[in-house]
């Protein structure tokens, strides 16, 4: 295997450290900086036998799995401790242009971290303690949301003691105000519970003698406060609905940067923001939203593979506000649920038909949204295969063991299953290390720029190749014309999608004409 062919491999991986061996287990190529990782440098360990890398048992654990592994298969990512005792996420490839020998990358282990409950500049609670704090509070209790629109360019003017100091201030002063909880919820902006018969506990006042104390000129201040009496949601929703509504505040989106009565205003978003949240629930628990068919075409023939299905929501809004309103509640699983039903429901009535749609990472990685959605597709499991299921990254899956498992179950189902925007997020090397897909779909904006880079096309290449030899099917987004389809099929794309081969549609056409049909465009481009 070629020195470009692993740095490829060892680039697509997403790795600290790439070495390979071979079937007797000898390390035969190692690259990477990662001294903290094996504690010796690459060359030195070329003719040493991998497992001396880990720890025992791990280094059991790690030749049974390269010895079980079969050429074209890859397995991992799987934690194993080092024999430097740090930790590492270890995949192993068996590529088809490598013979007996087995690639393996090193990637440091990331432990999550759970976020700070102090803003350590002001020593109030974090955004998002001071919100969770918010969302839990009762009834009888008010919030007060200030604004100090100069606060964060007066700090960065001013020496960095003397800034330090001010925001400390303004914390203690807050924190001593008699409030039952203040929290610092942007550069600029801090809010306070208190029981709603305390008033305003004259927070705007104690913020000004702060600056006055500091000399420096008195500062303006916008200031809005409401009862916490909320609407019929479950506490999560609620504390969603006043996180959705404290954005939209404190971004000024509502008001065009105008302070207006802000109390009122502030008071309206979270009434809307509420009322919109019940109103999205029922649309989706009566499926009443619109479904647009956009084929993916094989690059090669011009010819419809399937078709994905779109979400249409008829509001003001639009529905790609819609969408992203409700992955903001958190109630994106209802919307998935909602989606499958009704894709079921047309694959039941176009036996002619085969559709792809969007599940989101956040209900492959809950335990009970995937339990409910994987009950109504096992229910039309003879559905399955003519089913795509589209993964897409709208929230981070923070189990990939368990949504590995996932994965596996819905395609023991029969359904082919895929990553949506492939390369758009960080996780989407980890996705195809961790999940067994059938194919994956190219970030349009990745497309897009073919031809605009030599480097970044030889890229993109290697990454089809790879996923070619690891049976993964490749979709290119994004092909606005024949340009666009030929470089796409040049580096290695087996199927797009996009304005050129097919716009969406309200009806999945019964004939399937080929793109070539179409005026100046030849029947194959390949």
């Amino acid at each position: 295997m070629s020195l470009p062919a692993r740095l490829l491999g060892f680039a697509f991986a997403n790795a600290d450290f790439l070495f390979e061996v071979d079937r007797s287990g000898t390390v035969i190529f190692a690259a990477g900086a990662a001294k903290d990782l094996v504690e010796e440098s690459a060359e030195t360990l070329i003719g040493k036998p991998a497992a001396a890398l880990f720890r025992a048992p791990d280094a059991a654990k790690f030749n049974t799995l390269a010895n079980g592994l079969s050429q074209g298969k890859r397995v991992g990512p799987f934690d194993l401790e080092l024999a430097s005792g740090a930790n590492a996420d270890v995949s192993m490839f068996s590529l088809a242009e490598n013979g007996a020998n087995i690639s393996c990358t090193l990637a440091r282990r990331k432990s999550a971290q759970a976020a700070p409950a102090k803003d350590e500049e002001t020593g109030l609670q974090s955004r998002d303690a001071f919100l969770k704090k918010a969302g839990d509070a009762g009834a009888g209790e008010a919030l007060t949301l200030l604004d100090v629109p100069a606060l964060s360019g007066l700090c960065a003017t001013l020496p960095p003691e003397k800034s330090h100091h001010l925001l400390r201030q303004i914390g203690e002063s807050l924190a001593a105000s008699g409030a039952t909880a203040a929290g610092r919820i942007s550069e600029s902006s801090f809010g306070a519970l208190a029981p709603a018969t305390l008033g305003d506990l004259g927070l705007s006042q104690r913020i000004a003698d702060v600056f006055a104390g500091a000399d420096l000129p008195a500062p303006k201040i916008n200031q809005a406060r409401l009862s916490l009496e909320g609407a019929d949601l479950s506490p999560e929703q609620r504390l969603l609905s006043l996180r959705y509504a404290i954005d939209q505040f404190t971004e000024k989106k509502r008001f065009g940067g105008e302070a207006g009565d802000l109390g009122a205003m502030f008071a309206e978003i979270v009434t809307d923001t509420q009322k919109r949240l019940n109103e999205t629930m029922r649309t989706l628990g009566a499926g009443a939203f619109a479904l647009a068919y956009q084929p993916i075409c094989d690059l090669k023939t011009g010819k419809v593979s399937h078709y994905e299905a779109l979400a249409r929501f008829d509001n003001p809004e639009g529905t790609g506000a819609t969408v992203k309103f409700i992955e903001a509640m958190g109630v994106v699983d209802s919307f998935d649920l909602a989606v499958a039903n009704k894709i079921l429901s047309v694959l039941e009535e176009r036996p002619d038909a085969h559709i792809a749609f969007n599940i989101s990472g956040a209900t492959i990685d809950s335990p009970s949204s995937f339990g409910l959605l994987a009950g109504i597709l096992a229910k039309r499991r003879k559905l399955a295969p003519r089913a795509l299921i589209e993964i897409t990254e709208t929230a981070t899956i923070q189990d990939l063991a368990a949504a590995g498992m996932a994965v596996a179950a819905l395609r023991a189902m029969g359904y082919r299953v895929g990553l949506d925007d492939f390369g758009a997020g960080a996780a989407s090397i980890n996705y195809l290390h961790a999940f067994p897909v059938d194919f994956v779909k190219f970030d349009g904006a990745m497309i897009a720029k073919i031809g605009q880079s030599k480097r970044d096309d030889a890229l993109l290449a290697g990454m089809a190749k790879l996923c070619g030899e690891l049976g993964v099917i490749t979709i290119a987004e994004w092909i606005e014309n024949e340009a666009m389809a030929k470089q796409a099929l040049a580096l290695g794309f087996d199927d797009g999608q996009g304005k050129f081969l097919g716009a969406p549609l309200t009806e999945i056409p019964r004939a399937q004409t080929p793109v070539g049909k179409r005026k100046g465009v030849t029947t194959s481009w390949g």
